[in-house]
C-alpha cells in the first residue's frame, strides 16, 4: 500500500467513524453493534497510522554500486 492509498484509506475510516458516531447518537441505535463497530475501524486505524509511523522513522537504505563495474 503506497503512501497516498495509505492517506485515502485514513480519510475514508475516519468518515465512516464520524458517521457511526452521529448514529450511536441517535436515539433507538443499536449501541452494541455500533460500537464493535467502531472497535474495528479504530483498530485500522490505528494500524494504517503505526505504518506511516514507521515508514517516516525508517532511514531509506543506500545504494552501493561497484565502480568498477560501471567503468
Amino acid at each position: 500500500m503506497n503512501e497516498n492509498d495509505r492517506q485515502a484509506r485514513i480519510r475514508q475510516l475516519q468518515n465512516h467513524r464520524h458517521a457511526l458516531l452521529r448514529r450511536r447518537e441517535e436515539r433507538g441505535a443499536a449501541e452494541a453493534s455500533i460500537d464493535m463497530e467502531l472497535n474495528v475501524v479504530r483498530s485500522e486505524l490505528q494500524a494504517l497510522y503505526e505504518a506511516g509511523r514507521e515508514v517516516q522513522q525508517t532511514p531509506m537504505p543506500r545504494v552501493r554500486t561497484n565502480r568498477a563495474q560501471i567503468a
